[in-house]
């Protein structure tokens, strides 16, 4: 996922919209597959432990990892919609700057605690 994005924002610097636009768009299709398919359905079913192991630093980076993710997987669905209905719109992806700006780096935010929650658990 991070190689994906760091394609996206090499596609941006170098002008290239429209290959910005696709790429971060499988950026968010995997976000919301892999949400659906692995840490959603892991997330709810633990749901008790996450819900009264709160000191746990496992928990802790969890709970971090899920809500900027959520966040993020939010912010790129609507960013990602609004762009695919005017994708040749370059101006209007600009107003949206501060949103994706924002949106990277709750990305990356949820990258690193998800990153954080697999070594606490598994390792």
């Amino acid at each position: 996922m991070f190689l994906i994005l760091l394609m996206g924002y090499f596609y941006k610097k170098k002008g290239k919209f429209k290959a910005h636009g696709v790429v971060m768009g499988i950026a968010v299709f995997l976000h919301v597959f892999s949400f659906l398919l692995v840490m959603g359905p892991s997330f709810f079913g633990n749901f008790e432990f996450f819900t009264t192991e709160t000191s746990h630093l496992g928990v802790q980076t969890t709970l971090i990892h899920g809500f900027a993710g959520a966040i993020a997987m939010i912010l790129g669905i609507g960013l990602v919609g609004v762009w695919a209905l005017s994708p040749s719109d370059i101006a209007a992806c600009s107003r949206r700057k501060r949103i994706m700006d924002a949106t990277i780096l709750l990305w990356l935010v949820s990258l690193i605690f998800g990153i954080s929650t697999y070594l606490i658990f598994y390792l």
